[in-house]
């Protein structure tokens, strides 16, 4: 299977995150990235990405750089897409006017995080048969 890349602008990849709700928040634990399944939110100015989750798992425990990928992949139809959004995340203390990102599983989900972006990388694909294969190289473009 083989496939054309086709970049995305910044506006085109946030119109494309804005409209699912559940990606992988990636973290650095002990070394090693780790890959976490969440809902999440886009703030209204679309410079953070907002998630609830437990105060004492990784990811409610965790502050520093992260990131946020969203994709989807439509093989029948010979589509895909992928969104990478990096930055810092933080915990939120206190009050706050968040989005609800109304996470999957919602009890003991009190931590609040946010994802504030300053990369945003996106690619569209069309896919079609190939002697080849399928690859993807990624760039990584500034905010």
């Amino acid at each position: 299977m083989g496939a054309e890349r086709f970049e995305l602008t910044n506006r085109d990849s946030i119109a494309l995150v804005s409209q699912q709700a559940v990606g992988r928040m990636c973290i650095v634990e002990h070394g090693y990235p780790l890959a976490i399944p969440v809902s999440y939110a886009l703030v209204a100015d679309d410079s953070r990405v907002v998630v609830r989750t437990d105060r004492d798992t990784m990811l409610g425990r965790y502050e520093g750089p992260g990131s946020l990928e969203v994709d989807c992949i439509d093989l029948e139809h010979g589509a895909a897409w992928s969104v990478i959004l990096r930055g810092s995340i933080r915990r939120v203390v206190g009050h706050h006017e968040l989005p609800d990102p109304k996470p999957l599983l919602s009890e003991g989900r009190h931590q609040w995080i946010t994802l504030e972006i300053s990369a945003i990388s996106g690619r569209r694909f069309e896919v079609r048969t190939a002697a080849d294969g399928f690859s993807v190289e990624w760039e990584l473009t500034p905010v």
